[in-house]
């Protein structure tokens, strides 16, 4: 194919870059393989596990997770019009899947070992896959049925790549070669003996004119695509070349590598632009987001994916044109306010912030709301702050794309003050939701969290307005982080406006100071592993789009008073016609006692003899937490706080415990 050159480069001191200015988002991932970004910029996805999960692009709220793989992820992508996304897994299947709505849309089986990486072939029907058992594989996305399959490689695959005109494919790995064939044909147009040892990496530039290959001989080179000319080679880096990835506007090439570092070249010059070196283990995966600004960084032996900010690199952004044919209008997602119902919600307070996301593959022109421009944020999202007036407030979301298609979102913000009147606690249910764990895998076990939570369950079934069809209960192995997660995110859609919720949570909890963030820790969590834990801000998250009357949340786990806000307050004669969202726990940011064998905690003890014993037919939240937090802290070194809780949504009411008839 003829002599490759290969350009000595010179790397100044003024290249390497302060990891920590330009280290944007940490997003914690547990045995992250590969992350990717929607072609529109909306979405990011994270292969963890067995499974994918999907954020907003540019931030950490999670969106929803796909699980059905029955091993390891290895490789996901989006299609070009973002209409599905692709996984490939060590379970030897590929899954197509629709990454707005999260289900699976087909599942192709064939490969007879591990399915390595798999590419859309664009402006088709197709999709190619590479696998360990040596075979390339083309697939019809429509039927799933096998187009080809090619065996010209001697050694397992490790790389595929694709033009984005759909013409051609590339292939590469450990036989040393790159394969580049005509995709829909499967015909070889030319093999290069390309590298000294496995090829890792592939990319094809934007303009279907480059291919760049990386492997373990530590060597980055550039080839001409469409006749495997010769065309650059760069060693600067000193480890195996894990991912390569060309900017929008290809103007660079990102090299990912096994020393730990990230190197951006100019492609026209060889020279580096940008170096990355503060990573603590191999950089695996690598993903440009489409405007440029960032890049999605995988990193060996990291539980976090994280977001680097390149903007001094300048890259243009992926502009798309006017399209006649694109009859198609944007979509408006509302986060906040949230759980919108019937096109309304309610509200207490003089001003809200509206907050949302805008997606459209052409492109956003124009957002207003209630005829005032707000700008868009390189993700998509939105944020305004809207103030009210008492009664109906009329919201109009209007959202313009470049092809001048139009979305409206309309509903109304009814605000009222807290005059409360409309609650009927007769016609509440009580919605009661408890989690115990005493066989932790990797933490220590307790002796008492079990029995504490079943009860607290049995004493509020027997003798409080608790009914045992609207209680869930959630003890030791079945509380894991996905249950209890799903447990919770299912209250969202079974509790009303008209009644109330009870959450009690017994076992171990954890307290990270460096994000001042508090967890419970699931029965399946590992030690030192945050990514396993449940988040106090995930709970109040759940807990702030669950419109019920009254939420109280009580937590019997070490280090639970990160969850409350400081607050005084007076009783008022009709509490319980204000919306409440009251906690308890059992200490504040402490270690609390689990008690003696057999016996209750310190805290439910006192929890559970006061609901035993009160003579009251009824009796308001506030009487049961002062009873707690006096009796607790004169028997034990430990002091429970009773607040409400932060931002979710306490109107200053309490719920009311009414005794059966």
């Amino acid at each position: 194919m003829g002599k490759l050159m290969t350009l000595c480069i010179l790397v100044l001191g003024s290249i390497a870059s302060h990891a920590q200015n330009l280290l944007k988002v940490e997003i914690k991932a547990k045995d992250a393989s590969v992350a990717s970004y929607s072609p529109d910029n909306s979405l990011f996805a994270i292969a963890t596990g067995n499974d994918i999960v999907i954020y907003n692009a540019g931030n950490d709220t999670r969106l929803r997770t796909l699980e059905g793989h029955k091993k390891k992820v290895l490789d996901i992508e989006f299609d070009s019009k973002n209409e599905f996304m692709l996984s490939t897994s060590t379970d030897k299947t590929i899954k197509i899947w629709n990454p707005q709505s999260g289900q699976l849309v087909k599942t192709f089986d064939g490969h007879s070992k591990e399915v390595i990486a798999a590419r859309f072939v664009k402006g088709t029907n197709y999709l190619v896959s590479i696998s360990e058992d040596l075979s390339v594989r083309l697939w019809n996305i429509e039927s799933g049925s096998q187009v080809y399959k090619k065996t010209e490689h001697t050694k397992p695959l490790r790389a595929v790549a694709t033009s984005s005109d759909g013409k051609y494919l590339a292939t590469a790995g450990g036989d040393k070669q790159i394969v580049v064939w005509m995709a829909e044909t499967g015909k070889v147009l030319y093999k290069i003996d390309a590298h000294e040892d496995w090829v890792r990496s592939l990319a094809i530039s934007p303009d279907n004119k480059t291919l760049a290959s990386g492997g373990d001989d530590k060597t980055v080179k550039l080839w001409e695509l469409e006749t495997g000319k010769p065309l650059q080679s760069f060693r600067t880096q000193k480890g195996w070349i894990h991912d390569l990835d060309f900017s929008g506007d290809g103007i660079y090439l990102a090299s990912a590598s096994d020393d730990k570092s990230l190197y951006f070249y100019e492609v026209s010059s060889g020279n580096v632009s940008l170096k990355l070196d503060d990573f603590n283990g191999g950089v695996l995966d690598i993903h440009f987001s489409p405007q440029g600004k960032e890049i999605a960084v995988v990193e060996q032996y990291n539980n976090d994916v994280q977001i680097w900010d390149v903007s001094s690199l300048n890259i243009s952004p992926v502009f798309r044109f006017k399209d006649e044919n694109d009859r198609t209008p944007p979509q408006i997602y509302v986060a906040n306010p949230p759980n919108i119902q019937n096109d309304r919600i309610r509200f207490s307070g003089d001003i809200i912030d509206i907050r949302g996301t805008v997606i459209d593959e052409s492109g956003v022109r124009r957002l207003r709301i209630n005829g005032i421009e707000t700008p868009l944020k390189d993700n998509g999202g939105f944020v305004i702050n809207l103030p009210l007036v008492a009664g109906d407030n009329f919201v109009t979301i209007e959202v313009t794309d470049i092809n001048d298609n139009i979305a409206l979102k309309k509903f109304i913000i009814s605000r009222k003050d807290l005059v409360g009147g409309a609650y009927d606690p007769h016609e509440a249910n009580n919605y009661l939701f408890v989690v115990g764990i005493n066989d932790y895998q990797y933490w220590p076990k307790l002796n008492n969290a079990v029995k504490d939570a079943t009860d607290v369950a049995s004493i509020l079934m027997g003798q409080y307005d608790f009914d045992f069809s609207n209680v869930t209960v959630i003890k030791n192995e079945q509380a894991t982080r996905s249950n209890i997660y799903k447990g919770l995110r299912s209250l969202i859609e079974k509790v009303t406006v008209k009644d109330n919720l009870m959450i009690y949570f017994s076992g171990h909890g954890f307290f990270d100071e460096l994000v001042n963030e508090g967890y419970w820790v699931p029965v399946d969590a590992q030690l030192s592993n945050t990514g396993d834990y449940l988040s106090n801000s995930d709970i109040l998250k759940i807990i702030g789009n669950i419109d019920s009357q009254h939420t109280f949340l009580v937590a019997d786990a070490c280090f639970s008073g990160s969850l409350f806000n400081e607050s005084t307050r007076g009783y008022a004669e009709n509490v319980e016609q204000y919306r409440s969202r009251w906690g308890l726990a059992s200490g504040r940011l402490e270690v609390v006692s689990d008690g003696a064998v057999g016996n209750n905690s310190p805290f439910a003890r006192n929890f559970l003899s006061f609901l035993k014993n009160n003579p009251k037919d009824k009796i308001a939240v506030s009487e049961l937490v002062q009873h707690v937090k006096m009796q607790v802290a004169e028997e034990s070194d430990q002091t429970p706080i009773g607040n409400p809780l932060k931002g979710a949504g306490d109107e200053g009411g309490e719920f009311v415990f009414y005794k059966k008839n």
